[in-house]
C-alpha cells in the first residue's frame, strides 16, 4: 500500500521545474547579445577587431559565474522547508514557494513575512493553497501604517530593526493593511494583514526559525496599533451594518 504523498517532497520536485526554468530563461536571455553578435561576425567578415573575442570569453566567464551563484541561492530557497519542517503549520508547505509556520507567520517569495488577522478573531493559520487568494485580496485593502527605519512609531522600528539585524538583512519594512471603510464587512477576507519584507540576505533556516515568534509577535502588536488608527476614521465613512 501506496503511503501519503511527502508535501515537502512535492515541493522539491516542483521547485527543481522552477530552478531549471529561471536557469534556461537566464542563459537565453544572457547570451542572445552574444548569438547576435556571433551571427554578425560570420556574416560581415572584417566587421569586428580582436576585442570581439575578449568581449566573448569575458560574456562566457559571467554568465558562468552568475548561473552559478542563482543556482546556489535557489537551492537554498528549496532546502529550507525540510529544514523547518518541525515548525511547519498542517498543510504548511505546498507547490508554491511558500510556507506556514504554527504561530500563523507565512513566509512567501521576496522574503517576506505575513500574519492575517481572522474575521473571527486572533490569526489565521491558513493552508499554503489559501495564501496566494488572500494575498491577491490585500489589493482591496488600504495601508494604515507603514514603518520603516526612520518612519514610523519608534517602538515598531526598534523591534523590526532588531529582526533586520538578526536575518543579517539590508534594509527592511512593515506595512499593516485594512480592509476599506465602505467595503461590506467578508468572513472570507482577512481582518487585516501586517506585511514585513526584508531585503536580500543569507537564506538560513536557523536564523529564520529564530526569528519567527519574534516577528510573528511583532506584526500582530503592529496590527493592533494599525486597527487602532484606522478606527479614527469618521463614522461616515464605515461599512454600514444589516
Amino acid at each position: 500500500m501506496v503511503g501519503p504523498a511527502d508535501p515537502i517532497a512535492e515541493f522539491e520536485q516542483a521547485f527543481d521545474k522552477r530552478i531549471r526554468f529561471f536557469l534556461a530563461t537566464l542563459v537565453v536571455g544572457l547570451l542572445f547579445p552574444l548569438g547576435f553578435l556571433s551571427y554578425l561576425f560570420l556574416a560581415v567578415p572584417g566587421t569586428f577587431g580582436a576585442w570581439f573575442f575578449v568581449y566573448v570569453t569575458a560574456e562566457l566567464v559571467a554568465t558562468a559565474v552568475f548561473i552559478r551563484w542563482f543556482r546556489t541561492r535557489l537551492e537554498r530557497a528549496k532546502n529550507l522547508p525540510r529544514a523547518m519542517r518541525h515548525r511547519l503549520a498542517p498543510s504548511g508547505v505546498g507547490k508554491s514557494p511558500t510556507v506556514v509556520f504554527d504561530n500563523g507567520l507565512v513566509m512567501t517569495s521576496g522574503f517576506q513575512f505575513r500574519l492575517f488577522g481572522s474575521p473571527m478573531g486572533g490569526t489565521m493559520i491558513p493552508t499554503s493553497e489559501e495564501v496566494p487568494r488572500l494575498v491577491r485580496g490585500m489589493v482591496r485593502m488600504r495601508s494604515v501604517l507603514r514603518v520603516f527605519r526612520n518612519h514610523g512609531p519608534e517602538p515598531l522600528r526598534a523591534r523590526l530593526d532588531s529582526i533586520q539585524q538578526a536575518l543579517k538583512a539590508r534594509f527592511s519594512n512593515l506595512i499593516v493593511a485594512l480592509p476599506r471603510p465602505l467595503s461590506p464587512p467578508d468572513p472570507q477576507r482577512p481582518s487585516w494583514v501586517s506585511t514585513a519584507a526584508f531585503s536580500t540576505s543569507p537564506l538560513d533556516s536557523e536564523r529564520i526559525l529564530a526569528q519567527i515568534d519574534p516577528l510573528a509577535s511583532l506584526l500582530e502588536d503592529a496590527a493592533a496599533m494599525g486597527r487602532d488608527l484606522g478606527a479614527r476614521t469618521p463614522a461616515a465613512l464605515r461599512p454600514r451594518s444589516g
